[in-house]
């Protein structure tokens, strides 16, 4: 049986990764190369747990709900924010 948390919880990261992978920067905002490593490495992560969720999700207890918590609302704010990771933290110039 497949494990419904583990399975949302790999469909949030997916949606994390996409959503990060599809930013298109406006003209008016200027390039920072630490948001930017940031944004990277959060597509690096997600991205692996979601393979690896995808994996687990046949074994039951493979995810748990304080994991898939905090990606929900990393994902609505990254929703909310058109994939703008910049928007979310308040990053040092």
């Amino acid at each position: 049986m497949i494990d419904p948390i583990a399975l949302c919880t790999a469909v949030a990261c997916v949606a994390i990764c996409l959503r990060l992978l599809t930013y298109e920067r406006q003209r008016t905002t200027r390039f920072r190369p630490g948001v930017s490593a940031c944004a990277w490495l959060l597509i690096v992560c997600t991205a692996a747990n979601a393979v690896r969720l995808t994996e687990a999700c046949l074994r039951p207890g493979s995810a748990s709900l304080w994991l898939l918590g905090p990606l929900l609302v990393l994902l609505v704010l990254l929703m909310q924010a058109r994939g703008n990771l910049a928007r979310l933290v308040d990053f040092p110039q």
